[in-house]
């Protein structure tokens, strides 16, 4: 098994060391052939709470950033001491921000409450610019397995250059346990929630 790691603290290398001698397997790293077994996408949100005001402008969402530990196609799991591994033999279809902003689009898409909404190259004129920063993407071990999404979002004038609003999108739901299928559920309805919270602030914002 190829073991997958970030972080150079003393923690986080006892935190791998103590999950493979307990014969955890759904935690550190790919499948025998250092690619992984499966690929999981993220559904974009089709509901939408509130009332359903929809606005005349065009958005721009460029590629969401994120810390080194996240900007990856692999699924995170944070532990004790802010250590952070990755499951194994599983990955998300893309590298998360590529993955977050695809799902952001068709989210807005799928809401109806802007006129247009793209991704940079794409030739639209942009009245705004949806500025997302990923700050937490992953499962939470520390305690009961959670998930955990944060998502911080600006809105941008992209004729002033000036910020509208911003606002930080945290989202939490339980995992059934810390395997793969169940974390990787749990990631993705905490995404959902958030990526719908972030259309609707956004379209009564503008």
């Amino acid at each position: 098994m190829v073991l997958g790691l970030t972080g150079r603290t003393a923690a986080l290398s006892a935190l791998a060391l103590a999950l493979v001698l307990s014969g955890c397997s759904s935690m550190l790293g790919l499948g025998p052939s250092g690619k992984p077994d499966a690929l999981f996408d993220l559904a974009a949100p089709t509901s939408f709470d509130g009332a359903a005001r929809r606005s005349g402008v065009q958005l721009l969402v460029p590629v969401p950033s994120a810390s080194d530990a996240l900007a990856t196609a692999r699924i995170a799991v944070r532990g004790n001491g802010g250590s952070v591994a990755y499951l194994a033999g599983v990955s998300w279809t893309d590298q998360l921000p590529p993955l977050i902003q695809t799902m952001l689009v068709r989210a807005f898409e799928n809401s109806g409450r802007v006129r247009a909404v793209g991704k940079p190259g794409e030739s639209l004129a942009i009245d705004d610019q949806v500025i997302v920063d990923i700050r937490a993407f992953e499962l939470d071990v520390t305690g009961a397995p959670t998930a955990r999404v944060a998502l911080g979002v600006k809105l941008l004038d992209d004729r002033s250059g000036k910020v509208r609003t911003s606002r930080v999108f945290e989202v939490s739901r339980p995992a059934a346990s810390d395997r793969p299928k169940d974390a990787i559920a749990a990631i993705d309805a905490a995404a959902t929630a958030a990526v719908a919270e972030v259309v609707v602030w956004t379209a009564s914002a503008l």
